[in-house]
């Protein structure tokens, strides 16, 4: 196994980045009795598949300031794409829900439009994906999606890293250079696929998809709506809590007992219409997310607990009706709720028989 030094791994990821990223000169900085590392060591990492940055890349524009108050001295701004290291979480008086910052090598950022992205260097071509494929996230701070294999080809979206895709196929052009095709069900009635650049996609391992205690009983959610909060029990024992942003006016997430009705590794979560008899959409409320992360549905409407790479703000209501939580969170509830999934699988059904329930309420 090759050993690499910080500076030499620090270099190999941004030097893969699809993105403009930022110097990662560390500067000294004030150490607050609430703030804590981000970067979690993985035991013997292997430098290419294990090893990562933690990046923040900017939703919006966003102002890096000298200290975390927006009183502070403006260092400068961050543009939408771009991205820097992230330090340490900090906690200092922002809004009355989310007093999240983030220490970079620059300053500091409110965490509200800066996405954590754990960015690899450059991912293996993996040439023969099996007759099934295997999930995939974006190990970049993002990668574009093309209608074919080709650089010059038109660009169908473009995919932000914590994104999860079903990788189909492989293929290697005549440069060398490997390519991904990812399936896309939306529209429904009409299947599409994407391609993609193979070193921008990892590999999701078995370990980080396999079920959390499926063999506890008594296993349920509670989401409480007034302090936007959910929570994960086994009997009456707390497991995992995270902060949460759910449904937004007349919107509003469902109240009352639900159950897992279905859940998906990925989802391409869009109400644009694609038939000629659908009612129109107001552009202002037009959303087209492809890749959304581990996602535990619990009513046939479509609503459902998941990952989010739009925004980095929870304890407000903002959604369409669904629960968003980090992606992190997202897949802790993914692998520990029932029914089981399997590593192949591009849905799992439940119903309330079986479903883990989930119980929402003010």
């Amino acid at each position: 196994m090759v050993r690499l030094s910080r500076r030499q791994f620090v270099k190999l990821v941004l030097a893969g980045a699809t993105t403009a990223a930022l110097s990662p000169i560390l500067h000294a900085r004030a150490n607050y009795p609430t703030a804590r590392t981000l970067l979690t060591p993985t035991p013997t990492p292997d430098p290419v598949t294990d090893s990562y940055l933690l990046m923040g890349r900017a939703i919006r524009a966003v102002t890096i300031y000298s200290e975390p108050s927006t009183s502070a001295t403006r260092v400068r701004t961050l543009q939408r794409d771009q991205a820097i290291e992230l330090l340490e979480e900090v906690r200092a008086p922002f809004s009355r829900h989310n007093d999240l910052w983030y220490r970079t090598p620059e300053g500091y950022v409110h965490s509200a439009w800066v996405l954590p992205v754990r960015v690899y260097p450059p991912q293996p071509f993996i040439e023969d994906v099996g007759s099934w494929g295997f999930w995939g996230e974006v190990s970049q701070i993002y990668t574009d999606a093309y209608f074919r294999p080709a650089l010059n080809a038109g660009r169908a979206y473009r995919f932000y890293g914590t994104s999860t895709f079903h990788v189909i196929t492989s293929y290697k052009d005549e440069a060398g250079t490997g390519w991904y095709k990812v399936y896309d069900e939306f529209p429904p009635t009409q299947p599409t696929f994407q391609w993609v650049l193979a070193r921008d996609i990892r590999r999701i391992p078995r370990a980080e998809m396999a079920p959390i205690t499926p063999f506890v009983g008594q296993k349920r959610i509670e989401i409480n709506l007034s302090t936007q909060t959910l929570t994960c029990f086994e009997g009456d024992k707390p497991v995992f809590s995270t902060k949460t942003a759910s449904g937004l006016g007349e919107h509003a997430t469902p109240t009352g007992r639900h159950y897992v009705v279905l859940k998906q590794v990925s989802r391409h979560m869009c109400n644009r219409p694609y038939k000629e008899d659908q009612e129109p959409v107001p552009p202002e409320e037009i959303y087209d997310l492809p890749g959304v992360p581990w996602n535990t549905f619990f009513d046939l409407e479509g609503r459902a607990i998941h990952g989010c790479y739009w925004h980095n703000d929870f304890g407000i209501t903002r959604s369409h009706g669904c629960v968003n939580v980090s992606p992190d969170a997202a897949r802790f509830v993914y692998r520990w709720t029932h029914p089981v999934g399997g590593f192949e699988d591009d849905f799992v059904q439940s119903n309330y028989k079986v479903g883990t329930p989930i119980d929402i309420f003010y």
